[in-house]
């Protein structure tokens, strides 16, 4: 079994990159690896404050001129 030395949801932010639906812009996201025995939980609370989640990583845009793609 992995030990996850803390209970609290570590979040990262991407280094900017080249935008995949906007011609021009620049993209990041704000991210978290869902793990441990609430990793269920955390994923429906971040789902409700507009995460996705990719296997067990929960991520969200976090651009810094746009909102276009934020839900």
């Amino acid at each position: 079994m992995t030990h996850h030395p803390t209970q609290s949801p570590q979040f990262f932010l991407t280094a900017p990159s080249p935008c995949p639906y906007l011609e021009g812009q620049f993209e990041r996201k704000v991210f978290t690896h869902l793990v441990g025995d609430k990793a269920s939980e955390m994923n429906d609370l971040l789902t409700q404050g507009g995460f996705r989640r990719s296997q067990n990583i929960a991520y969200r845009p976090a651009c810094e001129t746009c909102r276009a793609c934020v839900s």
